[in-house]
């Protein structure tokens, strides 16, 4: 979900501001009910993205290497990655790459969008498991 093969200039540009809003606001609080040390984790994983040269980050190549179908499921309105980042998987992957892009939807389809995430992840391991068994048995 949301997934990043490269780092954008949205991704550094949002979590520049995630940063700043729980150093100087209530975010802290929010965060607070998803992690359970939020200042390790937000510190963590901002000071990644913005402290070190992440701006040449790039796993494209990487891909080529996925040998098993994937689901890529993120929300068009993510502030985190743009579609680029999808474009990236179909175009690098030499496995089949499907595709939820959720209108209306940020960075957290698990939580913004349950039951169309559930049902898509549902939908697609039910595919993959009835096509293996398809392909299991003409094998024997």
């Amino acid at each position: 979900m949301a997934p990043h093969f490269i780092v954008e200039d949205v991704t550094i540009k949002s979590i520049a501001e995630i940063r700043e809003a729980f150093d100087t606001t209530d975010v802290r609080q929010r965060f607070q009910r998803w992690h359970a040390d939020a200042d390790a984790t937000v510190r963590g994983w901002t000071d990644v993205w913005l402290k070190n040269d992440f701006h040449s980050w790039d796993i494209t190549g990487e891909l080529a290497y996925i040998r098993v179908p994937i689901l890529i499921i993120q929300g068009d309105e993510d502030h985190y990655g743009t579609v680029r980042q999808i474009e990236i998987a179909q175009e690098e992957c030499y496995c089949p790459v499907d595709v939820m892009l959720l209108l209306g939807i940020q960075h957290a389809p698990h939580r913004e969008a349950s039951e169309q995430t559930l049902r898509a992840i549902a939908d697609f391991s039910g595919r993959l498991l009835r096509e293996h068994e398809g392909a299991v048995a003409a094998a024997t």
